[in-house]
């Protein structure tokens, strides 16, 4: 039997490929509900997800998986407006006359800004997705400079401080908080691959309709109920006896001791091979393995009110945005029903506004983080940034916590999927931080990592490849 840490899409789908290998699997999930972020929460009409889960036109790994458990069907593509939040106001940025428009840049940065996605991608299309095993010398891979330097850094370098200033550090920020100085410059790759088919009119922006937790329910149905395990935490996966290469030439290698506690007590399952598809500090309470890369806390809030609060799909609000010159405790405003009708839920408005990382207090925008705190704090920066705006308005808010909305990766730093090196045969990590979800990013990423942990633990598929298969290529530098 294989055994899954974890019940949130990573998760999910490692068991899901597991199973349909042909092996026997157990899902293992702390709380009391798998499908993590995707979980769903009800509003006055359809359901939604407690954060937001919108799909670009290279998220293959979902529509795929999608496709594979009937869903492709239920996948509706819309556009989508992006602007940002500057000086006052919201500047839509999709055209190109808009982003020439924008406070602080021009034509000079603009053409900057080109030359550097071009970089970017020539860095990107060399390195052709090339597994982190190969036996390459580190200095012959063409996507170093990429690896080995920060986002700033390389940007800085290649274009300018004011394109770095202008272009990049406000959505970096947006999803970094105060650790934005520390990504590592791969992510300006992800950050192309998201923006494909954006255009004058938006981006193409997916969704799954009903919500990703469709998704979940379809994977659970596929898994077996009878093979997901809710309210069982993992205390430890020790794999330190195990002989692999013995196991897999058909001896009987010890299996891989797995320590769980339920509510009704503790037990050890005994495992062919085990995936960890949850967060780094999960990865290091379990295995003991130090990840080297560090979980950033979030708090998402979903915000039912009477009016639209913005016109735009997607509004990333710029640093010291507030009247006082300081951040607003959210970076990313997504407004869910101005891609679907407002009528699907009832007539409310919905806009998820999705907190800055850093540190637990920044994420939760409060020392304490309890959510009536939240309510005020970021109630009260609404009506600051849009006057027009009122918290009596406000037909619901319900917050969300995740605390591995993102991952620093510092440059050169990455978590291999197949822990085998890290001295733990058999065990595979598919959480924020690997090789396929450097960053802790989209859905698709998530889905991926864990289709690739299954794959590794289990010697099916070709982990290798992966990588090429999950991510297609943007097709052009966007900002928004």
């Amino acid at each position: 039997m294989y055994g899954v840490v974890g019940g949130g899409l990573a998760g999910l789908a490692a068991t899901a490929r597991l199973r349909e290998a042909g092996h026997e699997v157990r899902l293992f999930e702390a709380t009391n509900a798998v499908g993590g972020r995707a979980r769903a929460v009800d509003t006055a009409g359809d359901p939604v997800e407690r954060f937001p889960h919108y799909l670009s036109r290279g998220d293959d790994a979902l529509t795929s998986l999608a496709a594979d458990h009937g869903l492709d069907d239920r996948i509706a593509w819309r556009r989508g407006r992006t602007a940002r939040y500057r000086d006052g106001a919201v500047h839509p940025l999709d055209a190109p006359w808009e982003r020439l428009a924008y406070p602080g840049t021009g034509l000079v940065d603009a053409a900057r800004a080109r030359r550097l996605a071009q970089a970017v991608r020539n860095l990107d299309d060399a390195d052709g997705g090339h597994d982190d095993d190969d036996d390459r010398d580190a200095g012959s891979d063409p996507r170093t400079d990429l690896d080995t330097t920060t986002v700033e850094a390389f940007v800085t370098d290649r274009a300018s401080r004011a394109t770095y200033e202008g272009y990049v550090e406000p959505v970096l920020r947006a999803e970094f908080g105060d650790r934005a100085g520390d990504v590592s410059a791969a992510w300006l790759a992800e950050w192309l691959r998201s923006w494909e088919g954006h255009d004058r009119d938006g981006m193409a922006v997916g969704c799954v309709d009903g919500s990703t937790a469709r998704l979940a329910d379809a994977l659970v149905e596929a898994i077996g109920e009878e093979a997901v395990r809710t309210g069982s935490r993992v205390t430890g996966v020790d794999a330190s006896g195990v002989d692999r290469d013995h196991d897999r030439d058909g001896g009987d290698g010890d299996g891989i001791p797995m320590m769980v506690e339920t509510p009704t007590g503790r037990r050890v399952v005994d495992c062919e091979g085990v995936v960890v598809a949850a967060g780094p500090s999960t990865l290091r309470d379990v295995t003991g393995v130090d990840p080297g890369v560090e979980a950033i806390p979030g708090t998402c809030a979903l915000v039912a009110t009477d009016e639209p609060i913005v016109d735009a799909w997607r509004v990333t609000v710029e640093p010291g945005a507030l009247s006082t010159g300081e951040d607003a405790p959210f970076g990313t405003l997504f407004a869910h029903t101005n891609l679907l009708s407002p009528e699907r839920y009832g007539g409310d408005h919905l806009t998820y506004l999705v907190g800055r990382g850093g540190s637990a207090e920044d994420a939760d925008g409060a020392e304490d983080g309890g959510e009536e705190t939240v309510r005020d704090r970021w109630l009260s920066a609404l009506e600051d940034l849009f006057p027009t705006f009122s918290s009596e308005e406000v037909r619901s808010f319900r917050v969300a916590r995740d605390p591995a909305a993102a991952v620093v990766a510092r440059p050169g730093e990455r978590v291999p999927i197949d822990l085998g090196e890290a001295g733990l045969p058999g065990v595979a990590y598919a959480g924020p931080g690997s090789r396929l979800d450097r960053f802790g990013g989209s859905p698709g990423a998530r889905i991926a990592a864990g289709v690739a942990a299954a794959e590794a633990v289990a010697d099916v598929g070709a982990v290798a490849d992966a990588e090429t298969e999950v991510f297609g290529r943007g097709s052009g530098f966007e900002w928004g």
